[in-house]
């Protein structure tokens, strides 16, 4: 029992002092992966032993320490936290729980995200904002009123037929563009930059000088409502959401309301695509739909019976970095892979990570046997972002090189990257070969990497040109190669032998030139002949064309080695068609720029934005104030907000169809 006491008081003392830095300093020294697990195991022991239970344990108290710089506001109620669940197990555990407390399973609920932000409270008096205070502890927050007023979509104001009183609650949270965009201006002034959005949020609303936070673009999601006078119209949260929509309140966009099994479908696409958006979400927040069971279901003295936090799995942990590899890019390119002791991130088991270039080595001042933290970013490619110094022992510097470890040729430093400008460098030839026959390429089916590497070993390939002049014994040659998937091969590379100018532009890697400015390109030039005469100056002069992709592509086609590959590839039967710009009839679309937002039901992404282009139009990818019309589907993220705040022209898919004369 000793040993016990002993670990619960061991988990009470670092699980404050993590809340701590967390909340009160927004400097987090742990993962939330961590954390959680370590509040999993101090809430077990409390349940097995409740006559141990401290008054000041965190399962107990909520959030932060107030800072004394600001002055305190108490909350009327008290802003509780939630309980997590943190598999599909424990959701199953909490639905449970509220059906026997309702004696019902047939419960409503409402499913929203949950913003990974600072909780704050907003008071309104007779329509007029007087207040803003962040939650802190629960019971006593921070009066942070003149920073929450520099949030543009708080109104200073309500509109319509609005309560005496309310106080609302809601997250605030950073953008990505904008914490790229601090972070950024934070490097260049010497500072030290922020660890992620939500301690960028944190940090800029709790400036002392509010100033300051009226130079960051901090927004606001609100969610909930503390106290209101007199009692709501709204009697559910979906209501409620209406209500503060009615107000000129900023209410979330993404919520769905239904049975368990609905809650389930939208925590799994969220899930999977949170990636879309464009600001940080952990999981998902289920609540019993009605305000009266609600009432019907009461709280614990931290967290409400009726609501819990389903978080995703870890997309972020903590392992040891043992040795650093240099891997070449076709362009040239030399970054710094961390290998990894094996670490499961998400259900992913990682070993390898980027560590993007060599100033982000100094910048994080990593070395080899640290103890790192890895993200999957975009929930695919694992990136170290931080380093534990405090468990630093044993270490060794990672050299930045000066040869190229394929070639060995002198490396050429150019801005914050390194590159081999060897154009014999063999992995830059291989690494060629595979972007050239993958989906961004030339997309030739049955050819991947793998077969590349054999060939380009075996000398079968060594340029692009050789794969239009592989024969049948050369595929045979190849182990465990037979006659079946050779002619599959050989039928597919002949049927990539034709192919219009912009499509092989695009497979051609040339530095700075993607799918679009290709198109762009092609569509000007029209033929391959014309391509190869124009100067940089003449490529300048095509819309779209910089003096980056202008040099590029001229350097390219002005290069002894790219010429002879290009003369090689007609020679084995490339043909490169001429671009086809059909002059499009009149329509809403010719000359516009468009934007597609959400998932569209009766095509595709690439298959709406080819569209436009047929039309005449430009398909963007950003929204700005250029924007003529923004398409939205379901599901439609930041884009639809940023397009109603610069009142650009929104489209259903219906109306688009139409206009497009497809309906």
């Amino acid at each position: 029992m000793e040993k016990v006491k002993q670990r619960y008081d061991e988990l009470v003392e670092r699980i404050k002092k993590y809340n701590y830095y967390y909340y009160t300093l927004d400097k987090p020294l742990v993962d939330d992966a961590t954390y959680d697990e370590l509040l999993k195991e101090l809430v077990a022991i409390e349940e097995q032993y409740p006559y141990i239970v401290r008054k000041d344990s965190p399962t107990i108290t909520v959030g932060a320490v107030i800072q004394t710089s600001f002055t305190e506001v108490r909350h009327d109620p008290p802003m509780l936290s939630l309980s997590n669940a943190m598999d599909e197990g424990e959701m199953n555990d909490f639905h449970n729980r509220c059906a026997k407390l309702l004696g019902t399973v047939d419960i409503e609920y409402c499913a929203e995200l949950k913003y990974d932000g600072l909780a704050v409270e907003l008071v309104y008096q007779n329509g007029i904002y007087v207040q803003g205070s962040t939650r802190g502890d629960g019971e006593v927050g921070e009066d942070v009123t003149e920073n929450i007023a520099t949030i543009k979509t708080i109104p200073a104001r309500l509109k319509g037929d609005f309560p005496e009183y309310i106080s609302v609650r809601g997250e605030v949270i950073m953008r990505h563009g904008e914490f790229e965009r601090l972070n950024q201006q934070r490097r260049q002034s010497g500072e030290p930059e922020f660890a992620n959005p939500r301690n960028a949020a944190a940090g800029s609303l709790r400036q002392l000088d509010p100033n300051v936070t009226a130079q960051r673009e901090l927004d606001i999601v609100l969610y909930g409502i503390g106290k209101i006078e007199p009692v709501a119209k709204a009697l559910t949260q979906s209501q409620l959401y209406e209500l503060f929509k009615t107000l000129g309140l900023p209410a979330p966009h993404y919520y769905r309301v239904g049975s368990l099994q609905d809650v389930k479908a939208f925590y799994m696409y969220w899930m999977e695509n949170r990636y879309t958006l464009d600001f940080d979400i952990d999981g998902v927040v289920v609540k019993v739909n009605s305000f009266d069971v609600r009432d019907s279901m009461g709280a614990t003295s931290k967290a409400p019976r009726w609501a819990i936090a389903w978080k995703f799995p870890a997309r972020e942990a903590i392992t040891v970095l043992h040795s650093v590899d240099y891997q070449v890019g076709r362009t040239g390119l030399v970054t710094p892979v961390a290998n990894l002791e094996p670490i499961n991130i998400g259900g992913v088991l990682v070993k390898r990570a980027t560590l993007h270039n060599f100033q982000e080595v100094k910048r994080l001042d990593i070395k080899i046997g640290d103890v790192v933290k890895v993200i999957r970013a975009g929930d695919v490619i694992p990136k170290v972002v931080d380093v534990l110094k405090d468990k630093r022992h044993n270490v060794r510097e990672i050299v930045t090189p000066e040869t190229c470890p394929a070639c060995n040729s002198k490396l050429q430093h150019e801005d914050i990257y390194i590159r081999c400008v060897n154009p014999s460098c063999p992995a830059k030839e291989y690494e060629t070969l595979c972007f050239f026959v993958s989906k961004d390429g030339m997309d030739i089916e049955y050819v991947g990497p793998e077969l590349l590497k054999r060939l380009y070993e075996q000398k079968k390939v060594k340029t692009i040109a050789d794969i239009y002049a592989l024969t049948r014994d050369d595929l045979l040659q190849v182990e465990r190669m037979g006659d079946k998937i050779v002619d599959k091969i050989l039928d597919a590379i002949h049927q990539r032998k034709e192919v219009m100018l912009s499509h092989f532009l695009r497979a051609l890697g040339i530095r700075n030139v993607g799918d679009h400015i290709a198109k762009v390109i092609a569509r000007h030039v029209r033929s391959l002949d014309r391509l190869q005469e124009l100067s940089p100056q003449e490529l300048m002069r095509i819309p779209e064309v910089g003096p980056g992709v202008a040099q590029s592509v001229y350097d390219f086609f002005h290069n002894e080695e790219s010429l002879k590959i290009i003369t090689q590839m007609l020679r084995n039967g490339v043909t490169v068609k001429e671009e086809v710009v059909e002059e499009a009839l009149e329509n809403p679309f010719k000359g516009k720029t468009v934007v597609f937002t959400g998932t569209l039901q009766s095509m595709s992404r690439q298959e709406a934005e080819s569209l436009i282009e047929q039309l005449g139009g430009k398909a963007s990818g950003s929204v700005s104030k250029k924007t003529d019309f923004v398409v939205a589907g379901t599901e439609a993220g930041s884009k639809l907000e940023k397009a109603q705040k610069l009142n650009v022209r929104i489209l259903s898919e219906e109306e688009f169809l139409k206009m497009a004369g497809r309906a």
